[in-house]
This record gives C-alpha cells, sequence and structure tokens, in this order.
C-alpha cells in the first residue's frame, strides 16, 4: 500500500521499465518474420549478461550464485518464456502479445496454491477468474489470436509465472542481480545451438535492432530493479502494466495493429484482475509480516 515513505521514485521507474521492454518488444516484432527466433533470443541475452555481469563487477557483487539448482530451474522456465513470449511477439498484434505477457500474476497465484499451499480465499478466486475471461476474450476462437501463436504466448506467461515462483524462493539466498545474470547466461548458452543451426547474416540495420533488444532489455531490467529497490511491491508493480497499453500504442502505429472491442475489453479485464491481484497479495504479505512482527 502506499504509506508515508512512499515516493513516486519507484512508480516513475516502472514506467520507464515498461517503456523500455515495449520498445524492445517492437524491435523483436519487426525482426521476427527476418531473423530466426534463437538468434533474436541469444542477442537479447547475451547483450543483456554482459551488461548485467559488467555492472556486478562494478559494484562488488558476485556473479556466483548459492542456491544453484534453483537458478538453473528459475533459468530454464524464463528463457522457456521468453522464446515463447518473443515468438508471440512475431506472429500476433504486438499489444495482444504483451497482454498474454502480462497475465503471469493469475498463473503465479495458481502455482503457489499448488506447490507452495498458499490459500485460495473467494476474492483470489474471484479475480482470477475475471482475468481468465479478459484472456478469453483476446483469444477468442473467432478473433486472430487464437492459434499457435496466441496459445504460446499464453504458454509463456505460465512458465514466466513459474519463474517468479522460484525468483520468491531465491530471494531467501540469491539477490536479484545474480538471478537475472544466470537467467541471462543460461538462455544465451542454450540459444546458440540452435541460433547456429538456423543462422541468418543480419544487414547492418537489422544488427542494429538486435543489438537494441538486449539493450532495451537490459534497460528495462535495471529500471525495474531500481523501483522494487527504493518503493514496496504493491505501489510500483500494477505501473508495469504501462507496457501493455505502450505496446498497444506500438503496434497501431508502427505495425497497423487494430484493437476492436472484444480485445479491448479482454484488455481491461485482464489488466485489472491483474492489477487487483498484485495489490491483494502484496497487502496480504504485508498484513502477515507485521503480525510476524508483533
Amino acid at each position: 500500500m502506499l504509506g508515508p515513505t512512499s515516493s513516486m521514485q519507484g512508480p516513475l521507474a516502472m514506467l520507464v521499465s515498461a517503456f523500455f521492454f515495449a520498445v524492445m518488444g517492437a524491435f523483436i516484432k519487426a525482426l521476427g518474420k527476418e531473423i530466426p527466433l534463437f538468434e533474436i533470443t541469444f542477442f537479447r541475452a547475451g547483450v543483456s549478461a554482459v551488461i548485467l555481469g559488467g555492472v556486478m563487477l562494478c559494484r562488488g557483487i558476485p556473479l556466483k550464485g548459492k542456491n544453484q539448482s534453483l537458478l538453473l530451474i528459475r533459468a530454464l522456465s524464463g528463457f522457456t518464456a521468453m522464446s515463447l513470449n518473443f515468438y508471440a511477439l512475431a506472429q500476433i498484434p504486438l499489444g495482444d502479445a504483451a497482454l498474454l505477457n502480462q497475465s503471469s500474476p493469475i498463473f503465479v497465484v495458481l502455482l503457489s496454491w499448488f506447490f507452495l499451499d498458499e490459500k485460495l480465499s473467494g476474492l483470489l478466486v474471484l479475480l482470477v477468474f475475471l482475468s481468465f475471461l479478459g484472456i478469453l476474450l483476446v483469444l477468442r476462437p473467432s478473433g486472430n489470436v487464437f492459434n499457435l501463436a496466441g496459445i504460446a504466448g499464453l504458454s509463456g506467461a505460465i512458465f514466466a509465472a513459474g519463474a517468479y515462483v522460484a525468483i520468491r524462493q531465491l530471494h531467501q539466498t540469491d539477490s536479484f542481480w545474480t538471478m537475472a545474470f544466470y537467467f541471462m547466461v543460461v538462455a544465451a548458452l542454450l540459444s546458440l545451438p540452435p541460433m547456429l543451426l538456423t543462422w541468418v547474416t543480419p544487414s547492418p540495420k537489422q544488427m542494429l535492432l538486435l543489438t537494441g533488444i538486449g539493450l532495451f532489455g537490459s534497460l528495462g531490467q535495471l529500471f525495474m530493479t531500481y523501483a522494487y529497490k527504493n518503493d514496496s511491491a504493491s505501489w510500483v508493480a500494477p505501473f508495469s502494466y504501462a507496457g501493455v497499453l505502450f505496446s498497444f500504442l506500438f503496434g497501431v502505429h508502427f505495425f497497423g495493429d487494430s484493437l476492436d472491442t472484444w480485445s479491448a475489453l479482454g484488455a481491461v479485464l485482464t489488466i485489472l484482475g491483474g492489477v487487483a491481484l498484485l495489490f491483494y497479495k502484496n497487502r496480504m504479505a504485508e498484513m502477515t509480516r507485521q503480525v510476524g512482527e508483533k
């Protein structure tokens, strides 16, 4: 919740992060049908690994993590989510792909209930239902998103949720920097073999876009880290949904995408449900912490 120590630094940083991630998505969309998937994934992960590793060395943050097995699980889940999301970005409208990617809070709730034995209240079930209804409106069979790419985008959100559940456990042993660095190194290594098999030599413009994907992805990650470091998660996390709005605008302006009534309604329901879930879960966590301190 917004408290006396909260400021606009965190939300502004999250808005900048959302913008950078939306730019990254637009670059992927521009390259998606010209450059193979794993070549894009390799540049995204490789450039970020170099940038994050450099920042960590300058700040004296250890590159080696403590919980190696869980770091690997988080990285594998994140790599799968990234690959599926990038495939969706290349094939379906930019805003729809971004919305599906941002539906992960729904699956975080369900996976936390299944794997971490967290309670599901009636309000949580209602919020999850509303969010799922929004996703169905975006993926409706009569629309142009109910296809392999649309299902890939939704599956990417599920794997991203798995990565977030692992992150919640990793916070007990490793820093966010270490988690992000491991994720990018593993993603780069896994992308390398299929990239070499499907390599397409990029033009100077394409190379600039590929480098930009890694650069803007890294900037988005750094600003997101700053946002969570300086304000509570319940205050800053909902601002990440601005990335969906940025992506819809980029899609309409640069790629000729359109937004019909049903997709717009689905987007509203999914975003409202996701934001409410974030507020509710973080509020419950804060209340639990306060009770533990008494």
